[in-house]
């Protein structure tokens, strides 16, 4: 590929299809090494790691001792187990995770002379603020009393089908033998792969007056094997947008289409948005994640079920799942869909959309790469790791126009929060529906409103910032809030703010800071928790009082996606609760300088 006819994008798409190859196991060699690591050292070491959660057995009981559940062939016990979650940790219901025990175990299993943890699988039940309800199963007959001391990262799912249709397309690839960017197959990974505007027959992309979903539904129809990118800043309508234009294309075209995304309820908060767009339930199918309950508002199928849900609607559909579900062809034929949706396209790796990729002619991204960033737990060779729309949109704030569509107008934020914002993340371009100003909040300046602090020696948690936050919640309460045009005046409620902060310790300070007070019912979390949520107050809380006291430094806290996704929460309001220590450092890198400088432009310290 490196010959001296060989162009660079092809080069670069011949670097990544081979790293993504073996993209799955690489994963899944991190996680083991990282697994087994933990089983040799001292919590210590560990408990500020992503996922982790440590115990503390004061807080800790079982709530229904072992027994044999009804159907069930091997007892079970349900405990609730709280602690301290690292920064960063996401507990799922109905997931799975690692359960650690002190040596000696209390139960037999195998170890290592050099281990001084075991390590089970459980299955989480439910998640609370501060852990977990876990469901344990006895192992050969034996149950035990003692509790777990840690909680840790479940295994990597298995890779199976994705990996199988990663391999198809190289095969494709390889075949084709290219050694120039026009030799590769005409398919929408690879075009994704070389960075090639989306091919169209008409040549361009169409833009009309402010049309979006014509627009893009048109430019669908237009696509040659290829993709459309769509950028959707926070509160620009997204998944209005998608669902929209998926259901026009649908009713009117007769096109089959896929859904598929990082998680299950993206998924289906996809497929509600479709049939609340107009297209019959009946014509809208997934199969639901094991233990799911409730009323579906689509139809729902067994996982084998989508080919016979498809034959039933020969005049077009909509069915939706994971990646395992879309990359699988006993499930869902290769390139038997019209388009492929993938939504949260900004957290989707590259090499995932390769995988899904086999199942559609068409690929349609939706997300915002300026949001939360792709999470992957390997170290890869090339950029496979990296979102879809990520490496698409190569390093720029707005996705380039022959790239596809940026939805430039908010709904949620008034002006005074979208420009400062904009400014942060999105070059100037995105602006504030005039609708927005009509929300109104008593007596406090809409905007960003920044609060510095002087404190010292604060690492992941201030109490001076905890005791600023139930100030500013004080003031707030009970003020005449309109959340908008046509919206009678009413107090604003505790359920109206919002605290974000990157630490899960200082979840906790403000959160005990704010029950004191007597406002437990603020909701409080980092900003993985609130991402896609909104409130008409945002309250953010950075606790760090330096970038030496901070862990991961300033390149994790000052983050310009973390700020983003924070302060674009906000309705009217978003104050910036920070230590004025903050501003006085000096980073060491370049990307260190252009986060630091970004932060002083949002707080206006320049």
């Amino acid at each position: 590929a490196e010959a001296d006819h060989a162009d660079e994008p092809a080069v670069a798409a011949l670097r990544l299809g081979a790293a993504a190859i073996d993209y799955y196991p690489r994963e899944a060699k991190t996680f083991w090494a990282t697994h087994f690591l933990r089983l040799r050292e001292p919590v210590s070491i560990w408990e500020d790691t992503r996922d982790v959660v440590v115990f503390d057995h004061d807080r800790c009981r079982v709530l229904t001792d072992w027994h044999i559940p009804e159907g069930a062939r091997v007892q079970r016990r349900v405990v609730q187990l709280r602690g301290d979650l690292a920064p960063g940790t996401k507990l799922t219901a109905d997931s799975s995770a690692y359960l650690v025990y002190e040596l000696p175990a209390p139960f037999p299993i195998d170890t290592s002379p050099r281990w001084i943890h075991a390590a089970r699988s459980a299955r989480i039940v439910d998640t609370l603020d501060d852990g977990v309800i876990l469901e344990e199963n006895s192992i050969a007959g034996f149950t035990w009393q003692d509790l777990p001391i840690a909680l840790t990262p479940p295994a990597p799912p298995q890779a199976g089908s994705q990996q199988a249709a990663i391999d198809r397309w190289a095969d494709g690839v390889i075949e084709a033998a290219p050694t120039v960017a026009a030799e590769f197959p005409r398919d929408a990974a690879t075009d994704l792969l070389l960075r090639r505007a989306p091919r169209t027959a008409s040549g361009t992309l169409p833009r009309s007056a402010g049309d979006d979903v014509d627009d893009i539904a048109r430019a669908v129809q237009e696509l040659d094997h290829s993709y459309l990118a769509v950028q959707g800043p926070p509160g620009t309508g997204k998944t209005y947008v998608g669902s929209h234009v998926v259901a026009r294309l649908v009713a009117e075209r007769g096109y089959k289409v896929g859904v598929v995304a990082q998680s299950h309820a993206v998924v289906e908060n996809m497929l509600e948005r479709i049939v609340a767009a107009g297209l019959p339930a009946a014509r809208v199918a997934k199969a639901r994640k094991s233990g799911a309950s409730g009323d579906a508002p689509f139809t729902v199928i067994a996982k084998d079920g989508y080919a016979a849900f498809a034959d039933e609607h020969p005049d077009g559909y909509v069915i939706g799942g994971t990646a395992w579900d879309l990359s699988h062809p006993g499930r869902v034929a290769r390139g038997s869909l019209d388009l492929l949706v993938i939504d949260e396209a900004g957290q989707f790796s590259l090499a995932s959309t390769i995988a899904v990729s086999v199942a559609a002619d068409r690929l349609l991204l939706l997300g915002d790469p300026q949001q939360l960033p792709q999470v992957s737990q390997g170290t890869h060779p090339e950029p496979v790791d990296t979102s879809a729309l990520g490496w698409i949109m190569d390093g720029a704030a707005v996705i380039p126009d022959d790239r596809g569509y940026f939805l430039a107008q908010t709904r949620r934020m008034r002006p005074e929060v979208a420009e400062p914002v904009s400014q942060l993340s999105y070059a100037g371009r995105l602006a504030a529906h005039p609708s927005t100003s009509a929300r109104h909040l008593d007596g406090v300046a809409p905007g960003v409103i920044p609060v510095p602090l002087s404190h010292t020696r604060n690492a992941t948690s201030s109490p001076e910032e905890a005791d600023a936050v139930v100030a500013i919640v004080g003031d707030l309460l009970a003020r005449p809030w309109v959340a908008g045009e046509g919206e009678p005046p009413r107090p604003l409620a505790q359920s109206d703010l919002i605290v974000v902060t990157p630490y899960n310790a200082q979840q906790i300070v403000v959160e005990e800071a704010l029950a004191a007070a007597g406002w437990g019912e603020v909701p409080v979390g980092t900003v993985d928790k609130f991402q896609g949520q909104e409130a008409a107050v945002a309250i953010v809380s950075l606790a760090a009082s330096s970038g030496r006291d901070a862990p991961r430094g300033l390149e994790f806290l000052l983050l310009q996606n973390r700020l983003n996704v924070a302060v674009s929460r906000a309705e009217h309001t978003a104050y910036v609760v920070y230590s004025t220590g903050l501003l006085d450092d000096l980073p060491r890198t370049p990307e260190g300088v252009a986060r630091l400088s970004a932060f002083a432009r949002l707080v206006g310290a320049v």
